[in-house]
């Protein structure tokens, strides 16, 4: 029996229409995934950079530690030595242009502490590398350009730079209230200590300018041995 043939004619296909509403949903997914993933992306990037910017040294506290010499610098004044005058334009630094002379219990010291304080106000300095002396009107600078600052400034030669120190015993030989101002500044190293500083545990704390002819003989000029610090590693210097 042969087949029924369907004479029917074929129905045309309907034109096409708007995609389901189930495969725009899933395209709104992917691409709210895509802007997250590099939202991610960027954050982490942030992090990186900030990281890569502030890194140097955990910040971490060391126990205390015992054994360290204390002593100080300042920034001494031409006003407080009258000893006889004696040239230095045969020890200037090149370039520069100083008066004829100084008197010469001022520049001995000056050859210690590194800068000194002229009657005109501005800085005479010592120029420990080439051993000539400079002018200079900003204050006097650590081993990195930086200002010192007094009761906060610390030379030392095998601490790095930055390093937060707190001392919490002054030893023998300061007085209370003096070992109570040193116990409560916020030291810090910012320098290098150039002259009688061999021992690895020396610390030469600054003091500031010269206020008083006789400071040697104050008591917050000092030298003390059997000091107990600790030290906080340094933050990222900016």
């Amino acid at each position: 029996m042969a087949a029924h043939l369907d004479t029917t004619p074929p129905t045309a296909p309907a034109p096409p229409g708007p995609r389901p509403r189930a495969a725009r949903g899933r395209i709104l997914v992917l691409a709210a995934c895509a802007l997250l993933a590099v939202a991610a992306l960027c954050y982490a990037g942030l992090r990186l950079h900030h990281r890569l910017n502030t890194i140097d040294m955990p910040r971490t506290e060391t126990a205390p530690q015992g054994g360290y010499t204390l002593t100080v610098y300042f920034t001494p004044s031409k006003a407080h030595y009258h000893g006889l005058r004696r040239s230095i334009r045969g020890q200037a630094c090149a370039g520069q242009h100083l008066p004829d002379g100084f008197p010469a219990d001022y520049l001995e010291r000056v050859g210690l502490e590194g800068f000194g304080k002229t009657s005109r106000g501005d800085y005479l300095g010592w120029d420990f590398d080439r051993h000539c002396y400079f002018a200079t009107g900003t204050p006097p600078v650590g081993s990195h350009e930086n200002t010192l600052v007094p009761w906060q400034s610390v030379a030392a030669n095998h601490l790095s730079p930055g390093t937060r120190i707190h001392v919490t015993d002054c030893g023998p030989g300061v007085s209370a209230p003096v070992c109570a101002r040193v116990k409560a500044a916020p030291w810090r190293v910012d320098d290098l200590c150039s002259i009688g500083c061999d021992d690895a545990k020396h610390l030469d704390l600054y003091i500031g300018e010269q206020t008083r002819a006789a400071i040697e003989d104050e008591d917050f000029y000092f030298m003390t041995k059997g000091a107990t610090i600790r030290a906080t590693a340094p933050e990222a210097l900016r």
